[in-house]
């Protein structure tokens, strides 16, 4: 698929988000689709992005960095949600049985019925009941959705 195809990050996203019910794999694959977005976006944005590439970033000072560059949407729910499923990855990698795994999950579920990833359209999230599972998947797609739109601004600018 082209690097220019707008429906890229779909088929990544079909491609690579597995359909099991396995919290750990869901939020690993859903952090590397972000992060590749995030990159992305980098390259959009900046004159020299391959000097983003070789500061070697950690995901949560990448988001940052991105998010104070952006011109539009700097203030959203959606950054929370990113660095939110950053933290619950962390837990993920780095403890065999995070103690407040529920909790973690709960508030990207939280976060995520909150976040917009439209900057004209409001999605009414009200009525949404989702397992862990399928609910951080669709935090993923939120968050996707959120870069895209991004993605697409400056990419239309350039």
């Amino acid at each position: 698929m082209s690097p220019q195809d707008p429906r890229r990050h779909v088929f990544r996203y079909d491609e690579h988000m597995p359909e099991v019910d396995d919290l750990s794999l869901i939020v690993l694959k859903g952090h590397l689709l972000i992060e590749e977005m995030l990159h992305e976006l980098g390259s959009l944005t900046t004159r020299h992005p391959q000097y983003l590439k070789q500061a070697h970033l950690s995901f949560p000072q990448l988001a940052r960095v991105i998010r104070a560059i952006v011109m539009s949407r700097p203030v959203d729910e959606c950054w929370s949600l990113i660095l939110q499923l950053n933290s619950l990855r962390n837990k993920l990698v780095h403890n065999l049985a995070p103690d407040d795994l529920r909790a973690a999950v709960s508030k990207v579920l939280e976060i995520d019925r909150r976040a917009q990833p439209f900057d004209d359209i409001r999605l009414d999230k009200r009525g949404e009941s989702f397992d862990d599972a399928e609910g951080l998947r669709h935090a993923v797609a939120t968050c996707m959705l959120f870069l895209l739109c991004l993605v697409f601004e400056y990419d239309k600018s350039r």
